[in-house]
């Protein structure tokens, strides 16, 4: 009977702290995560209600147009579709304003015809310039376009971009 006592007795000799790790009912509205006294199923409620608020406080802003602070900045990304008749083999994207390539998009990937690829780029810039390079070192260079309003980036038979 002794050795079943003892780890109530610490619990109780513990402190706070320690107490603070178990869920002790104290019947209905104990329903704070932090409070050591309260029910599991309380906090589990209380969970629930504040996600279920999120959620309803998300959708106002998404039918008010109000986007949440993650996805203000608009994406540029886009998929490359390669339906012309020649492997591309380099894609430089870089913003409307800058005087550089930047580094190849596609890294050691090669793009063959009727393949696709996923250009990812930094949220913000929407007009970009695009390079590609194909396989047979010819190369074409398209002009402002606006890729956040892209999905698609479709390279035609005679290698031209077409959205």
């Amino acid at each position: 009977m002794r050795l079943a006592l003892l780890p109530f007795l610490a619990l109780l000799t513990a402190g706070p702290a320690a107490a603070q790790q178990y869920w002790l009912p104290n019947g209905p509205g104990g329903t704070t995560w932090n409070n050591p006294q309260g029910s599991l199923q309380g906090t589990i409620n209380e969970h629930m209600l504040q996600r279920h608020m999120q959620q309803r406080q998300w959708e106002r802003q998404r039918q008010s147009g109000v986007a949440p602070a993650a996805t203000r900045a608009p994406d540029p990304s886009f998929r490359l579709v390669n339906g012309g008749n020649r492997t591309i083999r380099e894609v430089y994207v870089s913003p409307s304003t800058d005087r550089n390539w930047g580094p190849d998009r596609l890294g050691t990937a090669v793009v063959p015809p009727g393949q696709r690829f996923v250009i990812g780029l930094p949220r913000g810039a929407c007009v970009n310039d695009l390079r590609i390079v194909f396989a047979d070192g010819r190369a074409e260079e398209h002009r402002q376009l606006d890729t956040c309003r892209l999905t698609d980036v479709t390279v035609n038979e005679r290698g031209k971009a077409a959205n």
